[in-house]
């Protein structure tokens, strides 16, 4: 950070008196007091969270007590895709919006065009992959900050390819062979865990982005002008199907357990693939220390990719008394590198900050970088900004239905059709 931002951020913090008390940076200013250590500025932040991502709310405060010691975080942790957007809209309606807030960066084209994000000034932030930037800019404003990133597609035990003599499937037919080999093997093909909503919402959209997002990525669009429609699109239909595929090669007992058992199996060798993010590497590795893993994209569309998606993204309230504080808060926490690193390591997540590389090495790096060199990655915004994270929400659902034979095809299809306008942002 240049000194120059260093010291603007210690001017703010002297002029900012009694945050507590609700008064706003201008008036505070205005008094002319110095900070003294009896002040105490308080800032609400809802985070939503992943499952790698709880306790990162620690270091933060750690941070914070060093570089800002007169600001108090007041915390409120929830699952992302269960409950935040949930409790923010609730919060939203009470008219007590987090001054700060934690989301994907899918959420900054939601939350600001219904008006409650602050416009955040970008030449604070020049540091940050210029792509990472981009999804969360709207209409040229940039609305919040991303910090780091997930992959996914399919990560795989390298041994037990290789006893079987398999090489890493680029086409369907390609992946049905693997399938057919570890099933003659009595080796069970995919690692799933289906007890969880949004374990399928991502697989959908996994699917949806390798296929017919990657293809047409005005899809959405069309989608909601009655242009296109699920019961209407094949290629659409093949993504849903994909899902029967997974569910036909993994556990019988796919449907009762949670991500953190289906972790643990994977990791002892009790499934040979796992369709997931790179999120699932940090409790995988806490059941073995011998991990031999990789990971390649799902082979779905003419050119199969990695999905990258950015995980932490930091926003700020429209209505908060202390944006120009928060927006040097998030300067000094995307220019900390001991800070990053310490995140990235814990999360096994990937930098997004140019010239920072995540200090440990996970089992999948090689490949990455791999992926990354060739070209052979998609951001997930591709997907995400088609279908929000509601409307995935619900067709998770009607397709859980559909797999348990509760609903036919054909009903989820025409669910997602009759949806149509509540699936944008």
């Amino acid at each position: 950070m240049k000194q120059g931002i260093w010291q603007i951020g210690i001017a703010i913090l002297t002029a900012v008196l009694l945050g507590g008390c609700g008064e706003s940076e201008e008036e505070l200013a205005e008094e002319g007091r110095a900070l003294t250590e009896e002040d105490e500025i308080v800032l609400n932040v809802l985070a939503g969270q992943s499952t790698s991502d709880a306790g990162i709310e620690d270091m933060i405060d750690d941070f914070l007590a060093e570089e800002f010691p007169n600001v108090k975080l007041e915390w409120e942790c929830v699952d992302w895709g269960e409950s935040f957007d949930s409790q923010l809209r609730g919060r939203i309606a009470a008219g007590d919006i987090p001054d700060i807030m934690i989301g994907k960066a899918q959420d900054v084209s939601t939350y600001s065009r219904e008006g409650i994000l602050a416009k955040i000034e970008p030449k604070e932030f020049s540091m940050i992959e210029p792509k990472a930037m981009e999804t969360v800019t709207v209409d040229g404003y940039v609305y919040g900050i991303p910090y780091n990133a997930w992959y996914q597609g399919v990560i795989y035990n390298k041994d037990i390819f290789e006893e079987l003599g398999l090489r890493v499937p680029q086409t369907s037919e390609e992946l049905n062979n693997v399938v057919t080999v570890c099933r003659e093997n009595n080796i069970t093909p995919f690692a799933v865990h289906l007890q969880e909503n949004w374990k399928v919402a991502n697989m959908t959209m996994q699917f949806l982005t390798e296929g017919a997002f990657s293809e047409d990525p005005g899809w959405g669009e069309r989608f909601r002008s009655g242009e296109t429609g699920f019961c209407a699109d094949e290629t659409v239909q093949e993504a849903l199907r994909e899902n029967r595929y997974i569910c036909e090669n993994t556990w019988d007992d796919a449907w009762t357990i949670d991500q953190y058992e289906s972790d643990k199996r994977f990791a002892e060798g009790k499934a040979a693939m796992y369709l997931t993010g790179t999120w699932s590497l940090q409790s995988v590795e806490q059941y073995t220390d011998a991990a031999n893993f990789g990971i390649f994209p799902y082979p779905m569309g003419d050119s199969p990719r990695l999905i990258k998606e950015i995980n932490m993204t930091y926003m700020m309230s429209s209505e908060s008394a202390h944006q120009q504080l928060i927006q040097e808060i998030f300067a000094r926490l995307v220019s900390d590198e001991e800070l990053i690193q310490e995140i990235l390591g814990f999360t096994q997540t990937h930098s997004i900050v140019e010239g920072i590389e995540a200090g440990y090495q996970s089992n999948v790096q090689g490949d990455i970088d791999r992926y990354e060199e060739i070209g052979d990655v998609i951001g997930a915004d591709v997907g995400n900004n088609q279908l929000v994270w509601n409307f995935q929400s619900g067709l998770a659902t009607e397709t859980m239905k559909w797999l348990k034979d509760e609903k036919t095809f054909r009903d989820v299809l025409q669910y997602a059709d009759d949806h149509a306008d509540e699936s944008g942002k």
